[in-house]
């Protein structure tokens, strides 16, 4: 009940981006599931291996990334990191911004660990400071 309270207290302007950011880790979490990813990536027009240029607007990459943040905490799913950077490369889009969403390995010991992150131009967007120590092997771009 809390948790409703203070999304209703949020400004008009952050209550809507969040639920379009649930709405699109829903989309993104679908498409992920029942497609292989290249088609996944037609299907959005995702460009693997393109890094994104374009107008960046820190103020909206900000809001983006607070929202997707919000709604990945939220939805009856667990959210994870690629649903939530594709879900931001998809709203930022969306508003005519650049967007790449960055994909890395970390070997911790003997185990190989991935990790999705989205920047607008140089602004971090989701994951980012998870990202440390990550080694990108792939960007796809909006």
């Amino acid at each position: 009940m809390a948790a409703l309270a203070r999304f209703f207290a949020l400004p008009g302007p952050e209550r809507r981006c969040t639920c379009e950011a649930a709405l699109l880790l829903l989309v993104v979490r679908v498409a992920l599931a029942l497609l292989p990813l290249p088609r996944a990536l037609r299907l959005f027009d995702i460009a693997q291996g393109a890094t994104s240029s374009g107008r960046v607007d820190p103020e909206q990459a900000a809001l983006v990334g607070r929202a997707v943040t919000r709604a990945a905490r939220h939805v009856p799913f667990r959210a994870v990191c690629l649903q939530q950077a594709f879900a931001a490369l998809l709203m930022l889009r969306r508003r005519g911004l650049a967007a790449t969403v960055h994909f890395g390995l970390l070997r911790d010991g003997g185990e190989l660990k991935a990790h999705a992150w989205s920047r607008s131009g140089e602004i971090p967007v989701t994951g980012v400071a998870a990202a440390r120590g990550f080694t990108p092997i792939a960007a796809f771009a909006a």
